[in-house]
């Protein structure tokens, strides 16, 4: 009866496990400092700020973080334990000061849709001041006939083309660490400024608050309408990074 059992297990587990989706772990230490990893039997050598791993299999896994020595050819294992990813989920999480691994975030992974893309960015944070529709107001002289003025919204502030813009956007967000992200970014900024709209949207692809505020941060001299800074303030949730670039703003 028991090996009827763990047959019928053996042979139908994988049908279950088909059901799980995979998620998406984005790794850093709290002091941002550089690292590697092994997840599982997978070495992933590159010694970076910050990790984005796609494709992890809910579950628990073995993970060791490894921070290099001065000499950057060897190590020390300053983590070593089992996590647990949860299914379909996009995890933001860290290396805490006492080296325990810290889940900030784990949002669900829902399919980007023309109408409504889903942001990569935990820390996205919604316009707090929204447009709202008003009802017109009645005319009560029916006999007039003068003409409504329609005010024209104004034109968006000169920045960068918008066909090398959506190129740009596509290629940082292919990429899978942030601080690639950053240099690609930087690159082309330098060569075609940006306006604040589209410095915001960029802002979004980021995984942490830490690439964001960077690239923010290097970014403002070459945006065309600074007096817009407020829409890529509002891209942040921390409030210490929303003071440093308010600060930055204001020139103080």
């Amino acid at each position: 009866m028991f090996f009827v059992f763990g047959l019928f297990a053996l042979l139908f587990s994988p049908l279950w496990a088909l059901k799980a989706q995979s998620s998406v772990l984005h790794l850093q230490m709290f002091d941002q400092s550089a690292f590697s990893l092994v997840l599982d039997d997978v070495h992933f050598k590159d010694i970076r700020t910050s990790y984005t791993i796609k494709n992890v299999p809910p579950g628990t896994h073995l993970l060791w973080i490894v921070q290099p020595k001065k000499n950057r050819r060897t190590g020390k294992v300053i983590f070593k334990d089992y996590i647990r990813i949860p299914d379909n989920r996009e995890v933001f999480a860290y290396i805490d000061s006492e080296l325990n691994f810290r889940v900030h975030d784990a949002i669900p992974i829902k399919p980007e849709t023309a109408q409504a893309p889903r942001p990569d960015d935990p820390y996205l944070r919604p316009q707090q001041q929204q447009q709202q529709q008003t009802a017109p107001t009645p005319n009560t002289r029916p006999n007039t006939n003068q003409p409504t003025a329609q005010t024209a919204p104004p034109p968006p502030a000169p920045g960068m083309k918008e066909a090398d813009f959506t190129q740009l956007r596509n290629t940082i967000k292919d990429q899978d660490y942030d601080d690639t992200r950053i240099q690609i970014a930087k690159d082309a900024i330098t060569k075609q400024p940006l306006n604040c709209q589209q410095l915001a949207e960029l802002l979004d692809v980021f995984s942490f608050e830490s690439g964001k505020l960077e690239l923010a941060k290097f970014a403002y001299s070459y945006l065309t309408d600074k007096e817009q800074f407020s829409v890529v303030i509002d891209r942040f949730k921390l409030n210490n990074s929303r003071k440093e670039l308010e600060k930055m703003a204001s020139g103080k």
